[in-house]
């Protein structure tokens, strides 16, 4: 069988834009449950007082900046796929119009 660099490309295209919509949906999810869970938080935390809140509260930062750090780095790998396929993208016209 042949080699077909362009089909390869188009597939692999195909994979990373499915990707990226998959990747879209599960940030867009996430971050509209994390704002509910982090109001939730608030309330908790606008009315919760003495030593069990206070530990309470530590180990809601904590979860906190890991939520924001793992939404942040989805960001940048979404990023780095917007990247990737604006390349493909660019190659495949290249080689439709050889």
């Amino acid at each position: 069988m042949a080699y077909s660099g362009a089909t390869d490309t188009r597939r692999l295209l195909a994979g990373l834009e499915a990707y990226r919509k998959s990747l879209e949906r599960h940030i867009a999810q996430l971050t509209t449950e994390y704002t509910q869970l982090e109001k939730r938080w608030r309330a908790f935390n606008a009315v919760s007082e003495g030593d069990y809140a206070k530990q309470f509260r530590a180990g809601w930062l904590q979860t906190d900046a890991r939520f924001k750090a793992y939404i942040n780095q989805s960001q940048k790998i979404k990023v780095l796929l917007n990247e990737r396929i604006a390349a493909l993208q660019e190659l495949n016209k290249q080689e439709r119009g050889l």
